[in-house]
């Protein structure tokens, strides 16, 4: 790179953001409340959201900042995995549950199908006792006109109770988000 063009770049800054900004795509798609985002300072940087614990910085320059929550360079924004697995242990809507098999196939960046009419229905209130199969919860509304399941897109995918990560339904198929790096069968060398 030329020194002339380094002058030219432009600068990627941690710009801070209000926790509601943060908290309102949260709330909207996944039903996270508010003030489960109290006690966090947030940032973004080019096209990234961070989150840091609520504590002073000191003035430094900062190549990264505590842990990357949110990619809003498409649309829909899309969460990280690290994020729902501290976040979506409070999400009420677009959860998706799964059996053994399942929670393996996803675990290893696996595509399958699943729906509403396959094993079981919606989701039951404790999310730590799923009904086996795949199990829906889109809404915590039962007037919802979404008992046929999550909405297409980004869901909070859970096995036993616990959050695997973030997985895409789309026609009835629930396509793995779980980063190449952390999936089953890499760490297993398959």
């Amino acid at each position: 790179m030329s020194p002339s063009s380094s002058r030219t770049r432009t600068r990627n800054v941690f710009e801070p953001l209000s926790a509601s900004e943060v908290a309102q795509p949260w709330q909207l798609r996944f039903g996270v409340p508010d003030d489960v985002f109290s006690g966090f300072q947030f940032f973004r940087k080019a096209k990234s959201i961070w989150a840091i614990s609520d504590a002073a910085l000191p003035r430094l320059s900062f190549e990264s900042l505590g842990m990357r929550i949110m990619n809003i360079k498409d649309q829909p924004w899309k969460p990280t995995t690290c994020a729902l697995q501290v976040f979506g242990k409070h999400a009420t809507k677009n959860l998706v549950h799964l059996d053994e098999e399942q929670a393996m196939i996803f675990l290893e960046g696996g595509t399958q199908v699943i729906g509403p009419d396959t094993k079981s229905g919606l989701a039951s209130e404790s999310a730590s006792d799923p009904e086996p199969g795949p199990v829906f919860d889109s809404t915590s509304d039962p007037a919802s006109d979404q008992a046929s399941g999550p909405k297409p897109g980004y869901v909070v995918v859970f096995y036993r109770g616990e959050v695997l990560g973030c997985g895409l339904y789309s026609h009835g198929k629930l396509i793995s988000q779980i980063p190449k790096e952390r999936r089953a069968g890499e760490q297993l060398g398959r």
